[in-house]
């Protein structure tokens, strides 16, 4: 056993909702994923949002499940690996912890810096620019980590309490101002005309929309009560941004209206113009700010939760065991908090330096989408093997039927997603065969080294919270 341990009882019920919701970022995904998300689902954003939400709620029954029994910095990982084994516990990890880096440098990093040039197009005619920016934000995002786990969430708290609010409020003025422009039919497919593809292409952007809810399983370790402290964490974070975000992507569609939404992607950043618009110019001054400070809390969050998973796998002897190395006076993972920023910076970068800092997070979240809905299937498949070969008492709604629900869900998205996004061309097309390949690749290595090598992850996902319930 390591002498390096993450400490107990840091962070409470409040922190570790608003792990979750902090990841989400909903100024910043207000900002930059619902543009583009309404850039493909049109007047259909509000139920694209919706179906996501609906989708990632299934794929975090299992977190709920399992933090029931058992949970860990290892997170998911953890889970598969107590279940289906150490093999497809590595692979698991292979997957996480990539869609993680290209999380953090597609949507953390790049969409800081797309927001900026959104917000001064001036910016553009400087070359290169955008790399200071990306610098900026992750030097913000290690110092925070650097300095531990309490006052990081407690500042992911107390900021992402006020964009809420903020966010609610303008979309409750946005809707009544509309008076009649207000309709049901955005939850309804008719304004893309019945087109499928086209609503579940938008879920590439839309799913990530609410990707990190629930990362706070990561935190187990470190959370007063425990797995009783998660699990309710979960279901209440999700109930958050279900309103943080369905609220104000109703209001700017049928604020800019219905019909026009086919324009709304090209504005220089509508979320301004139509709180402008409906708020004054207060209203865009303060969505500005609370969007730079949506990107900055954002990568806090994450930031809390994979240097964990990155901690885990050095602690299981995956990785090197001088990424435990724990803070003595703040007690955090430092060593993985440097390299998750380090290596953040680096996925930014080499795209973009061939298609600039908005092309490259389009082809990173093309990336990196498919590494994310598979761990959520491997999980949920999971889950009844976990209960069956640990003698818990089986559900046969929640441990089976959801489980099976949410896998053929992310398969049918995974699906409509690869072709709808195949059909975009270049780099698009190019992005969804790398993700794509990517996953197949960790697979194969995964199960190859766990066959070949099996006492180097014999141990994966070994240290954990158990309870009996």
């Amino acid at each position: 056993m390591p002498s390096e341990r993450l400490k107990p009882n840091q962070i409470g019920l409040a922190q570790a909702i608003f792990q979750g919701v902090s990841y989400v970022a909903p100024a910043a995904d207000v900002a930059i994923l619902l543009i583009i998300t309404a850039g493909f689902a049109l007047g259909s954003t509000p139920l694209a949002v919706l179906f996501a939400w609906a989708v990632y709620f299934l794929f975090l029954n299992a977190n709920y499940q399992f933090s029931r029994f058992t949970g860990g910095a290892s997170g998911y990982y953890g889970y598969v690996a107590k279940s289906i084994g150490p093999r497809a516990g590595f692979i698991t990890a292979m997957w996480y912890v990539m869609f993680q880096f290209f999380s953090l440098a597609a949507f953390g990093l790049l969409g800081f810096a797309t927001f900026l040039y959104y917000v001064s197009p001036d910016l553009t005619h400087i070359a290169y620019i955008w790399i200071l920016f990306v610098a900026i934000v992750a030097f913000f995002t290690f110092y925070l980590g650097y300095r531990g786990l309490r006052p990081s969430l407690n500042y992911s708290m107390f900021s992402a309490s006020i964009e809420i609010g903020f966010l609610v409020l303008m979309g409750i003025i946005i809707a009544v101002k509309a008076g009649s422009a207000n309709t049901i039919e955005v939850f309804t497919l008719k304004p893309l005309d019945g087109n499928f593809s086209l609503l579940f292409f938008a879920m590439i952007f839309s799913i990530p929309l609410f990707a990190g809810s629930g990362t706070v399983i990561t935190l187990a370790e470190e959370t007063r009560g425990s797995l009783k402290t998660i699990k309710r964490s979960i279901w209440i974070s999700m109930i958050v941004l279900l309103i943080a975000l369905l609220v104000p992507a109703y209001a700017l569609t049928v604020g800019y209206g219905v019909s026009n939404m086919a324009s709304f992607s090209g504005l220089s950043d509508p979320g301004i113009i139509i709180f402008e618009k409906y708020g004054g110019i207060a209203a865009g001054i303060i969505l500005i700010i609370l969007t730079v400070n949506s990107y900055l809390s954002s990568n806090v969050s994450l930031m809390s939760s994979v240097s964990r998973v990155i901690y885990s796998l050095g602690r299981d002897g995956v990785l090197p065991k001088s990424v435990t190395k724990i803070h003595p006076r703040y007690s955090s993972p430092y060593i993985a908090v440097l390299m998750l920023e380090v290596g953040g910076i680096i996925v930014a970068i080499i795209p973009s330096l061939a298609y600039g800092p908005f092309e490259g997070a389009l082809i990173l979240f093309s990336i990196n989408i498919f590494a994310l809905l598979f761990t959520h299937i491997l999980v949920n498949a999971s889950l009844p093997i976990y209960v069956r070969k640990n003698g818990k008492k089986m559900n046969p709604i929640t441990h089976i039927l959801l489980p099976v629900i949410s896998i053929l869900i992310g398969g049918i998205v995974i699906y409509y997603s690869a072709v709808a996004s195949i059909a975009q061309g270049n780099p698009i097309t190019t992005a969804v065969f790398i993700g794509l390949a990517y996953v197949a690749f960790a697979a194969i290595f995964g199960y190859a080294f766990g066959s070949l090598r099996p006492e180097r992850i014999a141990n994966i996902g070994y240290v954990s919270v158990e309870e009996s319930l």
